[in-house]
Protein backbone atom coordinates (compact mmCIF):
# COMPACT_ATOMS: atom_id res chain seq x y z
CA UNK A 1 0.00 0.00 0.00
CA UNK A 2 2.84 2.40 0.87
CA UNK A 3 4.53 1.55 -2.45
CA UNK A 4 1.36 2.34 -4.40
CA UNK A 5 0.89 5.61 -2.51
CA UNK A 6 4.55 6.61 -3.12
CA UNK A 7 4.19 5.80 -6.81
CA UNK A 8 0.99 7.86 -7.09
CA UNK A 9 2.59 10.86 -5.36
CA UNK A 10 5.69 10.58 -7.57
CA UNK A 11 3.59 10.48 -10.72
CA UNK A 12 1.56 13.52 -9.67
CA UNK A 13 4.75 15.55 -9.12
CA UNK A 14 6.16 14.51 -12.49
CA UNK A 15 2.92 15.47 -14.23
CA UNK A 16 3.01 18.93 -12.62
CA UNK A 17 6.49 19.41 -14.13
CA UNK A 18 5.13 18.69 -17.62
CA UNK A 19 2.81 21.69 -17.79
CA UNK A 20 3.25 23.81 -20.88
CA UNK A 21 4.61 27.34 -20.63
CA UNK A 22 3.72 28.24 -24.19
CA UNK A 23 4.67 31.80 -25.10
CA UNK A 24 2.73 33.78 -27.65
CA UNK A 25 5.19 34.36 -30.57
CA UNK A 26 3.95 37.96 -30.99
CA UNK A 27 4.63 38.70 -27.30
CA UNK A 28 8.10 37.13 -27.51
CA UNK A 29 8.95 39.19 -30.61
CA UNK A 30 7.78 42.39 -28.88
CA UNK A 31 9.90 41.52 -25.82
CA UNK A 32 13.00 40.92 -27.96
CA UNK A 33 12.46 44.14 -29.94
CA UNK A 34 12.19 46.08 -26.68
CA UNK A 35 15.55 44.60 -25.61
CA UNK A 36 17.24 45.41 -28.93
CA UNK A 37 18.70 48.78 -27.83
CA UNK A 38 20.38 47.07 -24.86
CA UNK A 39 21.61 44.16 -26.99
CA UNK A 40 23.11 46.60 -29.52
CA UNK A 41 25.18 48.15 -26.70
CA UNK A 42 27.03 44.93 -25.94
CA UNK A 43 30.39 44.86 -27.71
CA UNK A 44 30.56 42.15 -30.37
CA UNK A 45 33.94 43.30 -31.66
CA UNK A 46 37.06 44.83 -30.20
CA UNK A 47 39.24 47.85 -30.80
CA UNK A 48 42.48 47.42 -32.67
CA UNK A 49 45.93 48.24 -31.28
CA UNK A 50 46.42 51.78 -30.03
CA UNK A 51 49.74 53.59 -30.13
CA UNK A 52 51.14 56.13 -27.71
CA UNK A 53 54.01 58.48 -28.40
CA UNK A 54 56.78 58.90 -25.81
CA UNK A 55 55.35 60.88 -22.90
CA UNK A 56 51.70 60.19 -23.78
CA UNK A 57 49.33 58.31 -21.49
CA UNK A 58 46.33 56.20 -22.36
CA UNK A 59 43.47 54.40 -20.69
CA UNK A 60 43.00 50.83 -21.97
CA UNK A 61 39.92 48.86 -20.84
CA UNK A 62 38.82 45.29 -21.56
CA UNK A 63 35.49 43.61 -20.97
CA UNK A 64 35.45 41.65 -17.69
CA UNK A 65 33.08 39.12 -19.23
CA UNK A 66 35.38 38.50 -22.23
CA UNK A 67 38.90 39.72 -21.46
CA UNK A 68 39.93 39.11 -25.07
CA UNK A 69 37.84 42.15 -26.04
CA UNK A 70 39.64 45.48 -25.82
CA UNK A 71 36.61 47.80 -25.77
CA UNK A 72 37.64 51.28 -24.60
CA UNK A 73 40.58 53.58 -25.24
CA UNK A 74 41.23 57.20 -24.39
CA UNK A 75 44.39 59.21 -24.77
CA UNK A 76 44.97 61.47 -21.74
CA UNK A 77 43.90 65.10 -22.09
CA UNK A 78 42.38 64.46 -25.54
CA UNK A 79 38.73 64.82 -24.54
CA UNK A 80 37.89 61.88 -26.79
CA UNK A 81 37.70 58.10 -26.58
CA UNK A 82 36.95 55.06 -28.74
CA UNK A 83 34.45 52.41 -27.68
CA UNK A 84 33.85 49.03 -29.33
CA UNK A 85 30.15 48.50 -29.69
CA UNK A 86 28.43 46.28 -32.19
CA UNK A 87 30.53 45.93 -35.32
CA UNK A 88 31.83 49.49 -35.64
CA UNK A 89 33.89 51.32 -32.97
CA UNK A 90 32.26 54.54 -31.79
CA UNK A 91 34.00 57.88 -31.36
CA UNK A 92 33.17 59.47 -28.01
CA UNK A 93 33.40 63.09 -26.89
CA UNK A 94 34.07 63.69 -23.21
CA UNK A 95 31.45 65.87 -21.52
CA UNK A 96 32.38 65.53 -17.85
CA UNK A 97 34.87 64.27 -15.31
CA UNK A 98 34.79 63.88 -11.55
CA UNK A 99 35.79 61.69 -8.66
CA UNK A 100 39.45 61.27 -7.82
CA UNK A 101 42.35 62.06 -10.13
CA UNK A 102 44.75 59.23 -10.87
CA UNK A 103 47.52 59.95 -13.32
CA UNK A 104 46.00 62.11 -16.06
CA UNK A 105 42.50 60.59 -15.71
CA UNK A 106 39.54 60.83 -13.34
CA UNK A 107 37.77 57.93 -11.68
CA UNK A 108 34.43 59.10 -13.13
CA UNK A 109 34.08 60.33 -16.70
CA UNK A 110 31.14 60.84 -19.03
CA UNK A 111 30.95 60.88 -22.82
CA UNK A 112 28.49 61.33 -25.67
CA UNK A 113 28.41 59.02 -28.66
CA UNK A 114 28.07 60.31 -32.22
CA UNK A 115 24.38 59.35 -32.21
CA UNK A 116 23.59 61.09 -28.92
CA UNK A 117 23.80 58.24 -26.40
CA UNK A 118 25.41 58.84 -23.02
CA UNK A 119 28.29 56.70 -21.78
CA UNK A 120 29.56 56.98 -18.23
CA UNK A 121 32.69 55.32 -16.91
CA UNK A 122 33.56 54.76 -13.27
CA UNK A 123 36.78 53.07 -12.17
CA UNK A 124 38.62 51.93 -9.08
CA UNK A 125 42.38 52.41 -9.45
CA UNK A 126 44.39 49.38 -8.41
CA UNK A 127 48.06 48.67 -7.87
CA UNK A 128 50.73 50.98 -9.26
CA UNK A 129 52.71 49.53 -12.16
CA UNK A 130 55.89 50.75 -13.80
CA UNK A 131 54.67 53.54 -16.08
CA UNK A 132 51.03 53.22 -15.04
CA UNK A 133 48.35 51.78 -12.82
CA UNK A 134 46.01 48.83 -12.96
CA UNK A 135 42.24 49.42 -13.09
CA UNK A 136 41.03 46.75 -10.71
CA UNK A 137 37.36 47.31 -11.27
CA UNK A 138 35.33 49.53 -13.55
CA UNK A 139 31.90 49.94 -15.04
CA UNK A 140 30.78 51.42 -18.35
CA UNK A 141 27.12 52.41 -18.45
CA UNK A 142 25.59 53.15 -21.85
CA UNK A 143 22.21 54.91 -21.83
CA UNK A 144 20.35 54.97 -25.12
CA UNK A 145 17.83 57.58 -26.29
CA UNK A 146 14.91 55.56 -24.90
CA UNK A 147 16.50 55.52 -21.43
CA UNK A 148 17.72 51.90 -21.49
CA UNK A 149 20.92 51.33 -19.51
CA UNK A 150 23.48 48.70 -20.44
CA UNK A 151 26.16 48.04 -17.83
CA UNK A 152 29.49 46.60 -18.93
CA UNK A 153 32.02 45.62 -16.25
CA UNK A 154 35.59 46.44 -17.29
CA UNK A 155 39.18 46.13 -16.12
CA UNK A 156 42.34 47.56 -17.55
CA UNK A 157 45.32 49.79 -17.16
CA UNK A 158 46.32 53.42 -17.30
CA UNK A 159 49.73 53.49 -18.92
CA UNK A 160 52.25 56.05 -20.11
CA UNK A 161 54.87 55.41 -22.76
CA UNK A 162 58.28 56.14 -21.37
CA UNK A 163 61.52 56.73 -23.26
Amino acid sequence: MIRVLSLAIGLSFSLVGCQSNAVDPAEERARLLAMKPAIDSVPSSALGPQELLVGECGLFLWSQTDVSKFIFFSKALSGTAAFAQGEIPLALTQIGAGGDIFGQFNTNMSYLTEDGRELSLSMEPGEILEGGQRIANGLINVRDKQGWDTKLPVLGVRACKQE
